[in-house]
């Protein structure tokens, strides 16, 4: 067990990059972690100004991954970093992972886990083998709602699940604005930098891992319309997918992120053989059960904590509750990492299971038939 407040090492997060920012700020949220070094950008100048902007030691502020890691371990055990936190393009996820993991470090990961499904496999057995805790930002798995649907799911409230409809829509991407040089589309929309996948990866895991959780299965078949609808784009900005799962659901997903007037619309709705469940992310703390004859509202109660200077950091369409699902997300995980035990928190197979979907997805929509995973 490792006593007092976790070291926490970044990786990506430099100058204007959002989601660094806020897996820094949620990771501290609970007083049990604290940002000590960073590699922050390539470009040493940029990591450097980052880091001290944050107030880092200038010896702990690194240009390269390799760097940071090979200078961590020159330091005495209870200096050094305890767990490396990915915040960089999807293409530079598992390099990192795997030298964190290889020098003993934990790791916590943004998704989706790589760029493709044979490196995601590689990544799990360096997992599988390795003594170190591995978790995965898929934020939505840490909202109270998304935990509180789990629980009447498996209370039997909506009796068995017969199908779940999840979708994810946003409207960022409604014109090229990657050809005019705005930071996150130039990479999310470049396959050298995302993989082979754009918003099926991008969102679409978020709505897969999602699902998935909740009806407590695997999808094992699905049929998909993976589409480019802006003109000129590289990669797919839409699909729509049906989904077979093991144990008999039915499902449907569909993630847009060219959808003109949306901002960050998630929802979901399951429906069972006694009622239905009915969440967005629009409206977090409220849940909807129905039946034929009746409509209740179930009101959730999040925890308390203070994300002030984070939610200055909110892109359109997010609220707290975006935020307090990292939290809880970095709060298992660091408990995990304490007590060297597995944490309830999205792991590797999720991560895994992502890249699965993004892979058979294309191919389903390429073959315009049902495929297995």
């Amino acid at each position: 067990m490792i006593k007092g407040m976790l070291k926490m090492g970044m990786v990506g997060g430099g100058p204007g990059a959002m989601i660094g920012d806020i897996h820094r700020l949620t990771a501290q949220a609970t007083g049990k972690a604290k940002l000590v070094c960073g590699a922050f950008s390539s470009d040493l100048q940029k990591s450097q100004q980052k880091g001290n902007e944050l107030g880092l030691d200038a010896g702990r502020i690194y240009a390269s991954i390799e760097e940071m890691i090979k200078k961590e371990l020159e330091l005495p055990e209870e200096e050094r970093m305890d767990f490396l936190a990915i915040t960089t393009p999807n293409h530079l996820h598992v390099a990192a992972a795997k030298l964190a993991l290889e020098s003993g470090f934990h790791v916590m990961c943004d998704k989706p886990l790589s760029i493709s499904y044979k490196e995601a496999i590689g990544l799990k057995q360096i997992v599988d083998s390795s003594d170190y805790q591995f978790g995965m930002t898929y934020t939505y798995r840490g909202y109270a709602g998304v935990l509180k649907i789990k629980d009447l799911i498996e209370s039997g409230k909506i009796g068995d699940i017969r199908k779940i409809k999840v979708d994810y829509t946003q409207g960022w991407l409604t014109e090229l604005i990657e050809n005019e040089g705005q930071k996150q589309a130039k990479w999310r929309t470049d396959p050298k930098f995302s993989g082979q996948g754009g918003t099926i990866a991008d969102i679409g895991t978020h709505a897969f891992n999602m699902a998935e959780y909740l009806v407590g299965a695997k999808v094992s078949e699905l049929a998909a319309d993976v589409s480019i609808l802006v003109p000129g784009r590289k990669i797919d900005d839409d699909a729509n997918v049906l989904l077979r799962y093991e144990n008999g659901v039915k499902g449907t997903l569909s993630v847009g992120q060219a959808c003109a007037g949306e901002q960050n619309s998630f929802n979901i709705k399951v429906y069972g053989s006694k009622g239905s469940i009915h969440w967005t992310n629009e409206n977090p703390k409220i849940i909807v059960f129905k039946t034929r004859d009746s409509s209740e509202e179930i009101k959730i109660e999040e925890a308390s904590v203070d994300l002030a200077e984070a939610i200055k950091l909110l892109p359109d369409g997010h609220d707290v509750s975006f935020l307090k699902g990292f939290v809880k997300l970095y709060d298992g995980f660091l408990d995990s990492v304490k007590d060297n035990l597995k944490a309830d928190i999205p792991n590797i197979e999720d991560g895994v299971r992502g890249m699965l979907f993004i892979e058979k997805a294309i191919e389903s929509s390429d073959s315009g038939v049902y495929v297995r995973l």
